[in-house]
């Protein structure tokens, strides 16, 4: 029996998570205390660096835990798919994702599809032969 495929397409936020502090230190030329000459000084600066994470929201995550569970048991293979962690050059080669607007939506092989705030019984019915 031939698994069948699905996509799910979701939109994370790329969220600050924290700061994190750099050292750094580097030599400069100064003037010596002999005449003409030149001397090298170390200086050290401390940079503040944000960090940042995608982060996907809440009714978003809930629905990849939902289609992950299910999706197994109607013999599909569903991949997740993060927009925006895709390429731009992806995105312009994915005629599919262009035609997105609303996050999640899930895409199965026939075409069907679901979007905005699916159910635990909207999965059933788009993975289910008699939908």
């Amino acid at each position: 029996m031939t698994k069948r495929k699905g996509t799910l397409y979701v939109k994370s936020a790329k969220t600050a998570i924290g700061t994190e502090k750099i050292d750094r230190q580097y030599f400069t030329a100064g003037p010596s205390p002999k005449v003409g000459g030149f001397r090298i000084i170390p200086k050290y600066e401390v940079e503040s660096i944000t960090k940042y994470n995608f982060v996907l929201p809440e009714d978003q995550s809930r629905v990849v835990e939902m289609v992950r569970k299910l999706a197994p048991k109607y013999g599909f293979d569903v991949e997740v798919v993060d927009v925006t962690k895709e390429s731009i050059i992806h995105r312009v080669l994915q005629e599919e994702i262009k035609g997105i607007k609303t996050f999640p939506t899930l895409i199965i092989d026939s075409g069907e599809k679901i979007e905005g705030n699916i159910s635990k019984e909207q999965i059933k019915s788009l993975l289910s032969d008699d939908h």
